[in-house]
């Protein structure tokens, strides 16, 4: 059985030790259903990563201690869905290439899905870090989410959208979802079938949490723009406006944390979706421009053309 994703080190490790045989003295967590609980030593660091890893899901609880800046690297090597819990610290992320993620805060959660890709985790000197990260395969979960409309809906559009990464929208860790991760790392039985049902119980429920904290907090209805936008950038009559309508909070409110969860404004996300989109057809299938502009929402060769060197040139001077 594999990992669902390998964490790849700066450099050697001093040491690699059990936890369970040589626990730390600065942190009490401890995943205790895990299968491995390693401690890894570095000059002015130390890592403790547990792992509980099954056929389905793989769950892991990594704890880091810095006296100076210090990276991870994590390695997906198949296409995963992501539940990743800062229970301490922060950790800011970047693919392989340099391009940021996201910062993921403390105290808050969010799901993602990633395709095969590197990815560097980044945490400032003098930090203690703690997450969790719970990683299942697409198929699996959506099976169990399926009774969340909105939430079965967003992780089956962002499996099948071609990006590389996506990532849904960010809460807080509330105090009923504290309890429940306590339970994660607490549970632990010596039958592993009890395991793999209690863990799967857990994850639904937490998935449920979030449908609810999504619905709850107003953020469903940002999502759904732009899901709707994921969805119909290359349709020529797409009207971004209509997502602006009856929305539980001022236009400003919406426009500031639709860009919080998309980066950017809901026109210039289209319009970013058109360019990767078209991008990808013309340098990967060999298309032209003038093949290319009517499937990727414009009705004139002259705008896209224009749009496409004003985009690319931006890109290229940030």
């Amino acid at each position: 059985m594999t990992d669902h994703f390998d964490i790849i080190f700066p450099s050697v490790p001093l040491s690699v030790l059990d936890v369970n045989s040589c626990p730390a003295d600065w942190t009490e967590s401890v995943l205790r259903s895990a299968t491995s609980s390693l401690r890894y030593s570095f000059p002015k660091a130390e890592v403790l990563c547990g792992k509980l890893l099954l056929k389905k899901y793989h769950i892991e609880l990594i704890q880091l201690r810095t006296e100076e800046a210090f990276s991870l690297r994590f390695k997906v090597d198949q296409d995963r869905l992501f539940l990743l819990f800062t229970i301490q610290g922060n950790l800011r992320f970047l693919t392989g290439e340099g391009t940021e993620v996201i910062t993921a805060t403390e105290n808050s959660f969010y799901p993602s899905h990633s395709r095969p890709e590197e990815y560097d985790a980044d945490i400032m000197k003098g930090s203690v870090v703690k997450v969790l990260v719970i990683s299942f395969d697409p198929q699996w979960a959506e099976r169990i989410v399926r009774p969340y409309q909105i939430l079965w809906e967003a992780l089956r559009e962002i499996v099948r959208s071609g990006r590389q990464f996506s990532i849904l929208p960010r809460l807080r860790i509330e105090r009923m979802l504290g309890k429940e991760l306590d339970e994660i790392l607490d549970f632990n039985d010596p039958n592993i079938e009890i395991v793999k049902l209690k863990m799967r119980k857990k994850i639904a429920m937490v998935l449920k949490c979030y449908h609810e904290m999504l619905v709850i907090s107003g953020l469903d209805r940002i999502y759904l723009a732009g899901l709707y936008i994921l969805k119909n950038f290359a349709d020529p009559e797409i009207d971004i406006q209509s997502q602006l309508q009856d929305l539980p909070m001022s236009d400003k409110t919406f426009r500031r944390k639709f860009r919080v969860i998309f980066g950017t404004t809901p026109y210039d996300y289209c319009v970013r979706l058109r360019m990767e989109k078209a991008r990808k057809l013309i340098n990967e299938q060999g298309l032209a421009k003038k093949e290319v502009y009517s499937m990727v929402g414009y009705t004139d060769l002259g705008s896209f053309s224009r749009t496409y060197r004003s985009y690319y040139r931006n890109e290229a001077h940030c």
